[in-house]
């Protein structure tokens, strides 16, 4: 426990780079912060932070580093009962970082890594374009496809992880990567279906279809 209260004081005085915000056990507001969607898993990490940029998600890791602490990304918490125990790690929430970018000629979408289903579907709706979306609007977009995400047009159009162009992410070394087909290839690669243990993934790009009407029904 001694250990514990000086490694939060330290962490305390070393969050001034960050434009987001740290959570450390001490401080009001910890429970709500390092609480997951599911709320069967009860997550007690070292601290928990809540990116708002790339260049926050950085200066996160590098904090990590510094103190000898992990980390884990975390989009929803749908999800959150492999992450297992978590009190030497430091959970980067990405809730904050929320823009989409539809390129509607292209058929293309870049979308930050807080982005839920339901948030993509729309802003893609817009331009009378469709995307791999799961059944539930809340999940977040980026655990979705890093985990292969079968839609309900999967059968016809493959997996969520298949759509992907791009993935922007920061790596267990600080640096802000981009990975393609061209750039990065087997990290590329790994991502998509692997999960999330590669980096903390801060942005997606990904295709959209133009599908305007579907049919859709249930069979018992």
């Amino acid at each position: 426990m001694a250990t514990t209260r000086i490694q939060t004081r330290r962490l305390d005085r070393s969050v001034a780079r960050l434009d987001g915000k740290i959570v450390l056990p001490d401080h009001g507001g910890w429970n709500e912060a390092r609480q997951a969607w599911n709320l069967a898993v009860d997550q007690r990490p070292a601290a928990v932070a809540f990116p708002e940029s790339a260049d926050d998600v950085i200066a996160v890791v590098e904090l990590a580093r510094a103190f000898g602490l992990r980390v884990a990304a975390q989009g929803t918490g749908h999800h959150a009962s492999p992450l297992g125990d978590l009190s030497d790690t430091v959970l980067v929430k990405t809730e904050r970082m929320r823009r989409v970018l539809v390129d509607a000629p292209a058929g293309t979408a870049r979308i930050e890594a807080g982005v839920r289903s339901l948030e993509l579907v729309e802003a893609a709706a817009a331009h009378g374009l469709a995307t791999l979306a799961g059944s539930s609007p809340d999940v977040g977009v980026v655990g979705y496809t890093l985990g292969g995400g079968l839609s309900w047009l999967g059968r016809k159009h493959g997996l969520a992880a298949n759509s992907v162009h791009a993935v922007e992410l920061v790596t267990a070394d600080g640096r802000l990567v981009r990975a393609d087909h061209d750039t990065e290839p087997d990290l590329f690669w790994a991502l998509r279906g692997g999960g999330g243990d590669f980096g903390v993934v801060t942005a997606l790009e990904v295709s959209l279809l133009p599908i305007r009407q579907v049919y859709a029904g249930i069979l018992w």
